[in-house]
C-alpha cells in the first residue's frame, strides 16, 4: 500500500511572514503523499502560499493577521 510508507512525522515549526500583507504564520512540514494539492491562500489578504516542499506538505498556523501593517485598518474583502 502506497500510503503505508508515510509516517506523517512533523518537523519543527518555523516562522513565516506573508510576503503580501506581513501576516505571521508558524509553518510545519509534514511528510505526506501528494493528494489534494489545492492552492493555499493567506487568511488575511488571500495571497498565494506554497502548499508543498518536495514530499512534505506545508501546514500554516496564523499567529498574527498583520493588521498593524494595513494602511487603512480595514480587512480585505475575500471572495
Amino acid at each position: 500500500m502506497a500510503l503505508a510508507r508515510y509516517r506523517y512525522a512533523m518537523t519543527d515549526a518555523t516562522q513565516f511572514n506573508c510576503p503580501t500583507c506581513e501576516s505571521q504564520y508558524r509553518v510545519v512540514r509534514v511528510e505526506a503523499p501528494p493528494t489534494h494539492d489545492n492552492q493555499l491562500l493567506c487568511l488575511s489578504c488571500g495571497g498565494p502560499l506554497r502548499n508543498r516542499e518536495g514530499h512534505f506538505a506545508l501546514k500554516y498556523f496564523r499567529v498574527s493577521d498583520g493588521a498593524h501593517r494595513r494602511r487603512n485598518g480595514r480587512r480585505p474583502n475575500l471572495r
